[in-house]
């Protein structure tokens, strides 16, 4: 009886967020001046919060996740410049941050691994991975294989 009555109490309180416009929404694909990503997070042993950031964005204007569990995917934007390094940083609750991952230009970014072996790989878009294309290894050793 108390479980369903959290439920009911959970999803009336999501229904009121989406209602209110005050539930979590994605950036537009492709703002104007914006770096747009989408960051998949499969196999993890672990929660983290994922930080976008651009040379333009600076620290200050990172866009941050939130605490994301596995099995995770969501969208991240930040003011970027042609020619700006674009990088994330994966804060790792209770383990070892991992700071300044550089994404070489990926907009599709899978992590995977455990607080010991974090492994991130990048694809220029989630198509590119759909296409049999294996992706880069912007962190970790293993090989990132295509979707």
């Amino acid at each position: 009886m108390l479980r369903t009555i959290r439920r009911l109490a959970m999803a009336g309180a999501a229904t009121v967020g989406l209602l209110s416009g005050t539930a979590a929404t994605a950036p537009p694909a492709n703002a104007a001046g914006g770096y747009n990503i989408m960051i998949d997070v499969r196999e993890t042993l672990f929660v983290a919060d994922y930080c976008l950031l651009s040379d333009t964005s600076g620290n200050k204007g990172a866009a941050c996740s939130g605490n994301k569990p596995a099995f995770t995917s969501f969208r991240e934007g930040v003011a970027y410049k042609p020619g700006d390094r674009t990088w994330i940083d994966i804060n790792i609750v209770g383990g070892k941050d991992r700071k300044g991952i550089d994404l070489h230009g990926s907009r599709y970014i899978r992590v995977s691994g455990s607080t010991l072996a974090v492994q991130v790989c990048g694809w220029d878009s989630l198509a590119q991975y759909h296409s049999g294309m294996a992706g880069a290894s912007l962190h970790g050793t293993a090989f990132c294989a295509p979707g």
